[in-house]
């Protein structure tokens, strides 16, 4: 006997698989497509107009270059067209504001200013970061013109706690700022630049290298500081084509600035043939790497790749050689030419091969007149943290001269522009607002650095749709 169960589901079997598009039912024609409306390839906005600061030359949005200037050779899957390359064009802000007035009763232009926890391992770096950003403000402030408001910096430090730079992003709105910059770690910047897409605030990153940053291509973040994709590819152009070096392995700290510092550099070496023969970790502050030196020496590399903060990296170069590691050529990233790595290192600092973006003893007299200036001030020297600092400042001060207090405004100019002259010299964005100008290496020789000459950017030509415009 057949039960009511069976007669339920005699019924609804039927119905189902005819709702599902089998067996005799027939299939619905698909929906036609929806016209193209233009997201990705209509220049409908400013930013998408890439202007020569220089010559007045306007170029096709698809001018940008693809990927932060990476070789051919280094390119993901190059051996193929992909089906699409992302960040080759910059997405447009399509939202009202720019026509919104101007806040009544203004006492002063804000800009906030995001900086690393004062005890955390960036906080030294963010301390040297403020020192460049409060000169600029003083200096524009000083320059300021009867009638003209003052610029004020609204500073806020960040904490460890994950979601702090979040709140501090929504501090800087409560606090009206017109715009913000920071900070040096890649967590915090993350966070923040979400933060910044629905709070639409625009944020000039001064020192955050971290390669992932951008690849969210939300409209409102520029990056003045050149990221570890440029040391990446540099850096594997060096070791495998230059030094011949075919056995590499690599020695990171464990976090996240480790992980996505050192990406790109084995893609890059994975591409170029040579994978890495180790690659291995140690956590911030380790003393006793036994385990780590014996795995590299039985991968009888020719070449070891550090990354790091300065004094670990010092110390782990002093021991490998010391644990009988002698023929190995040794590399870094830029962090190792501070004071500490050599402190850690001793004489074995010798030999040492970095990436770093430019000779800060060059004669350049721009650069010369900041760091006096900044001496003067502050009673020491620059470093690159101090002078993107300053350039990041200088760039925002400028957007909103030119903008007036309107943030939507301030974003335009700042998402329009392609070039610009700093204190750290001639910057290029590319078409995901990254500083993509080249950078320099440096060796470590006889108790010093020296440095060499900074390549010469790869042009892509100039398309036929591309056209002057006289200025």
């Amino acid at each position: 006997m057949k039960t009511p169960l069976f007669w339920s589901l005699a019924v609804a079997l039927p119905v189902s698989v005819a709702a599902a598009g089998y067996g005799y039912v027939e299939k619905p024609e698909p929906p036609a497509a929806e016209k193209d409306d233009g997201c990705a390839s209509v220049p409908v906005d400013p930013a998408l107009v890439n202007t020569n600061q220089t010559t007045g030359a306007t170029y096709a949005e698809d001018e940008y270059p693809y990927y932060a200037n990476t070789p051919d050779d280094m390119i993901p899957f190059r051996g193929v067209e992909p089906y699409y390359r992302y960040w080759t064009k910059r997405l447009p802000f399509r939202g009202p504001g720019r026509d919104y007035p101007d806040p009544p009763n203004l006492k002063s232009l804000k800009v906030g200013l995001l900086s690393p926890a004062p005890y955390g391992p960036e906080g030294a770096r963010g301390a040297r970061t403020k020192k460049g950003v409060v000169l600029a403000f003083e200096e524009a402030n000083a320059a300021r013109r009867p009638g003209q408001l003052p610029f004020e910096i609204i500073a806020r430090d960040d904490a460890p706690l994950w979601g702090s730079a979040a709140n501090i992003a929504v501090d800087f709105a409560d606090n009206e700022v017109l715009g913000f910059l920071g900070t040096i770690d890649g967590d915090a910047t993350h966070v923040a630049l979400r933060a910044t897409l629905k709070l639409e605030t625009y944020m000039i990153n001064t020192s955050d290298p971290d390669p992932t940053l951008t690849e969210t291509q939300i409209p409102w973040l520029t990056r003045v500081f050149p990221d570890d994709r440029q040391q990446c590819f540099r850096l594997a152009n060096l070791i495998v084509k230059q030094r011949d070096c075919k056995r590499i392995a690599i020695l990171r700290e464990s976090s996240r600035p480790g992980r996505v510092g050192v990406m790109h550099f084995i893609n890059y070496i994975r591409r170029l043939g040579f994978p890495p023969v180790q690659h291995l970790f140690f956590k911030p502050g380790d003393k006793d790497i036994t385990m780590q030196i014996d795995a590299i020496k039985a991968a009888e590399p020719d070449a070891v790749l550090f990354y790091g903060q300065p004094d670990d990296c010092g110390r782990f170069v002093k021991q490998l050689r010391e644990a009988g590691l002698k023929r190995a050529q040794f590399f870094g990233f830029d962090r190792l030419q501070e004071a500490s790595f050599k402190e850690n290192a001793g004489a074995y600092a010798e030999g040492m091969t970095i990436c770093y973006f430019f000779n800060p003893g060059r004669p350049n007299q721009v650069w010369q007149d900041f760091i006096a200036r900044f001496q003067n001030r502050w009673g020491e020297k620059p470093d690159i943290y101090a002078a993107y600092g300053y350039d990041g400042a200088k760039l925002m001060l400028e957007a909103i001269d030119h903008a007036g207090p309107n943030r939507f405004r301030v974003r335009d100019y700042l998402a329009g522009l392609n070039e610009y002259d700093g204190v750290t010299g001639h910057m290029i964005f590319d078409g995901r607002w990254d500083n993509i100008v080249p950078i320099t290496t440096a060796h470590f020789k006889d108790g010093a650095w020296h440095y060499d000459p900074l390549p010469e950017l790869r042009r892509k030509p100039v398309s036929q749709t591309a056209q002057a415009t006289p200025k």
